[in-house]
């Protein structure tokens, strides 16, 4: 939360850095020279003598820009590899299509401007417009601090002033109040003066510049204060900055109608809290991106972490009084506070916007990896007041009369991936029951920490969300809940030499349950956070990918509503709206004797390939297989069995010349009931190696299973689904487990085997647990083999698992055979 305590009202910025300035003797304020416009002037502090400023006869010093009025067209130049001592002040303002320039000549290192410890901004605009800044590098370090900034471009004109763009410089070491007021102690600062009538700027462009250790923040466009009407500041667009050790925040636009916050990658900020003497402007809690006071505001391709300050410490904000605020395509991870912070209205001293809460807060398709903690980060914070991947600071801000009351969160993917960590998902400062509603629909949620969500108002609206991991009592009811492994790509980003990292480790395989399975949004923007479509009508993904998953069959979930490219087998197969796992339609057989066949081609050679597929059958006891053939192995099948969605995986390699495969949905003879498939896919593996020893029980042996607790299981010459063995169980409390080691950490796996039980009706489980996630199985009632497929992911640390087959009670026994633990890439 940014609390604001100034105990008497804040001085005009350009009043206390005049004073300021001429207590130091730093800035001087010449008679300015008009000179011609559309004319180059060259500086190199590096000439022995002063020159007229020609590229012959440059000046030696800043004084020279500083004793001149420059006007549209011109350009001041410093050669490249020199340094330059001073502050700059050049008078003059450029013109509609005519800016004025500064910039650098000659080949080398981009010049340097060093303040040498001066009170206030190393180039300073007062009341100028048209004026583009760039390729410099500026610095202005001091043992204590001071009211410091890197360029500041203030309006006290009382209107309107155009066009200050700011790119491609380096700017470093700035030494400001770290709790001071924005603007005044920034890299880029552009300021609005308390004036009447107020001023404002419009097309405001910072772009393509390096921040490193700035106190207080990279870039603000800010008044120069809280109270100051309600004038917006317009056509701001920051983006494409690298930012790193800000002593407080990143990026900040307070008053800005329209600002656009793309492309900027900002880390480690947050360490210090420096004030101002007492009785000026102070506040120590800082959050990497956020607005205030500000309508229609876009923050998006932003990365932001290991942000540390323990008073807020998020990547992001919604502060008070903003409207219609988008976040879209951002990636924060490993920020004390939390992904986003959402304030509740409250009162600022003549600010009547902190009174109005936010509305029209829209917060979508974007990545939260391991928020809550700074674990991984080169420093680390102690958070104050709690820590949350949404982090309100009160209750929920919920606007009267609103079109969008409510902060909708939506299609984002959030990842804790460490047991250890607690970091809840919905988190508010007041407790676990807050007032207000929000709407939360299609996130992804991977939680192995132990962090929940709180209480909100009756009216929220929670849909189509998976919840994995950990389940916390507190876990929304939905029914439409997703609960299995969302089968991120190297989630974590733990493996570095991975084809998917950052924002691409949260695109996910083929066979994950978030394809399709999400809730229509018509107003969702049309895009994901990888530039995928997402429909406005059909089914949508859950969390912030919204692709295939790089699957091999198309039409994979028959939602062109035809059947091409597949084909009919025996008795004619149909394409229907009912009977639809995912999105609408779905495939459906006849009763008997009847299917569909796609050829997948494109496959390598000597390659192996997994192909899942969801289905089920009218009647209980009869069969669907899900399958694979003419790929150069022997036909590959897994029957389905069950009235309601069960999934199927089937393991093929492709032989020494095979560059295709068929792969088919088939109801088998002998039945009267219809059968349905639906969300196919095949994905190329990395590695066919089964990490299982003795999965079939083929050595006669349980070495090296173990027995589970309880009645001893055995192997036994009886009851193979394949071969000669198979594991039996006692009748109840019995089975046997093997741990399996030399697993990767934040790995995704499949766990696929086949039970079945002497008595119809009893259970036998197949099941993974002690991986660093929360064990799960899937248990059988047939008394035929049936498969049962599991995807999981290890944590953080976690190089091992223990997979087993277990009967819990009932009087007959239970058999389990054929165990696979392959690694999805």
């Amino acid at each position: 939360m940014k609390r604001r305590r100034p105990s008497r009202p804040v001085r005009r910025a350009a009043r206390v850095l005049t004073l300021l300035a001429t207590m130091a003797g730093a800035v001087l304020v010449p008679a300015h020279v008009a000179l011609a416009a559309g004319t180059t002037y060259y500086v190199n502090c590096s000439a022995s003598t002063n020159g007229s400023g020609t590229q012959s006869s440059p000046w030696n010093s800043v004084a020279g820009v500083n004793n001149t009025t420059f006007g549209p067209g011109d350009s001041i130049l410093f050669a490249a590899g020199t340094t330059c001592t001073g502050q700059v002040a050049p008078g003059g303002s450029g013109a509609s299509g005519s800016p004025i320039t500064m910039g650098s000549y000659g080949t080398g290192a981009k010049p340097k401007i060093d303040a040498q410890g001066a009170t206030g901004p190393v180039i300073h605009l007062l009341n100028q417009e048209y004026w583009e800044i760039g390729g410099l590098e500026l610095t202005n370090a001091a043992s204590s601090p001071n009211y410091r900034s890197g360029v500041l471009a203030e309006n006290a004109s009382g209107g309107v002033l155009r066009h200050i763009r700011v790119h491609d410089m380096n700017i470093h070491h700035i030494s400001g109040y770290s709790g001071g007021w924005y603007a005044t102690n920034a890299g880029v600062g552009v300021q609005t003066d308390h004036t009447t009538p107020a001023s404002t700027w419009d097309d405001v462009v910072i772009e393509d510049n390096t921040f490193d250790h700035v106190d207080r923040i990279a870039v603000a466009v800010t008044p120069d204060g809280d109270g100051q009407g309600t004038n917006q500041t317009t056509n701001t667009v920051i983006r494409d900055n690298t930012i790193t050790y800000s002593g407080a925040d990143d990026i900040l636009v307070v008053k800005n109608d329209g600002a656009l916050i793309e492309g900027n990658k900002a880390g480690y900020g947050g360490a210090k809290e420096d004030c101002p003497p007492s009785g000026q402007y102070c506040n120590r809690a800082s959050a990497g991106i956020w607005m205030s006071g500000s309508n229609d505001t876009v923050v998006q391709n932003n990365e932001v972490y290991c942000h540390v300050d323990g008073a807020d410490g998020t990547g992001f904000d919604v502060d008070w009084g903003n409207h219609n605020t988008t976040f879209q395509y951002n990636y924060s991870h490993q920020n004390i506070g939390g992904f986003m912070l959402l304030m509740p209205p409250f009162t600022i001293a003549n600010e009547p916007t902190s009174t109005v809460p936010s509305d029209g807060t829209v917060i979508r398709y974007n990545i939260s990896e391991n928020d809550g903690t700074n674990e991984g980060c080169p420093m680390a914070g102690t958070p104050t007041h709690g820590t949350g991947v949404f982090h309100f600071v009160g209750n929920i801000p919920n606007k009267s009369g609103s079109s969008v009351a409510v902060p909708q969160i939506y299609n984002n993917s959030i990842h804790v991936s460490k047991s250890g960590l607690n970091t809840p998902i919905l988190y508010s400062r007041r407790g676990g029951t807050v007032t207000g509603n929000l709407s939360f629909r299609n996130n992804a949620v991977f939680n192995y920490g132990t962090g929940g969500y709180f209480t909100a108002g009756s009216g929220s609206v929670y849909s189509n969300n998976l919840f994995y991991g950990n389940h916390p009592s507190s876990e929304p009811a939905d029914s439409a809940k997703v609960l299995s492994d969302p089968q991120f790509r190297n989630p974590g980003n733990a493996n570095t030499s991975s084809t998917y990292t950052g924002t691409d480790a949260y695109q996910v395989h083929p066979s994950s349950p978030v394809i399709r399975a999400g809730a229509v949004i018509s107003d969702n923007g049309g895009k994901d956070a990888f530039g995928n479509t997402v429909s406005a009508t059909a089914a949508p993904n859950i969390g912030a990918y919204n692709g295939t998953g790089g699957n091999l069959v198309s039409n994979a979930g028959f939602e062109s509503g035809a059947m091409s490219p597949w084909t009919n087998s025996g008795a004619a197969p149909s394409v229907t709206s009912s009977g639809a796992r995912t999105g609408t339609y779905a495939l459906t057989t006849q009763a008997s004797g009847s299917g569909a066949n796609q050829n997948i081609t494109g496959l390598s050679p000597n390659t192996t390939y997994l192909l899942t597929g969801w289905a089920k059958v009218a009647n209980a006891g009869e069969t669907l297989a899900i399958g694979v053939k003419s790929f150069g192995g022997t036909e590959t099948f897994t029957n389905v069995a069950t009235t309601s969605y069960s999934q199927a995986a089937v393991v093929f390699t492709t032989g020494g010349s095979n560059t295709s495969a068929q792969i088919y949905c088939w109801k088998n003879t002998g039945g009267t009931g219809s059968g349905n498939c639906d969300d196919l896919a095949v994905e190329r593996l990395s590695s066919a190696t089964n990490s299982v020893t003795n999965p079939g029980f083929e050595t006669g042996a349980l070495t090296p299973w173990g027995q589970s607790t309880g009645t001893a299981s055995s192997v036994v010459a009886s009851n193979p689904r394949t071969g000669t063995y198979a594991l039996r169980t006692g009748v109840s409390a019995s089975g046997a487990q093997q741990t399996v080691s030399g697993l990767s950490s934040s790995g995704t796996y499949l766990l696929a085997g086949w039970a079945k039980t002497a008595t119809a009706g009893e259970e036998v489980a197949v099941g993974v647990k002690s991986f660093g996630g929360t064990e799960t199985y899937l248990r059988t009632s047939t008394t035929s083999y049936a498969q049962q497929p599991i995807f999981f992911t290890t944590g953080a640390s976690a190089t091992s698992a223990a997979v087993y087959c277990y009967k819990n009670a009932g009087s007959g026994a239970g058999y389990c055979d054929d165990y696979t633990l392959v690694k999805l890439p």
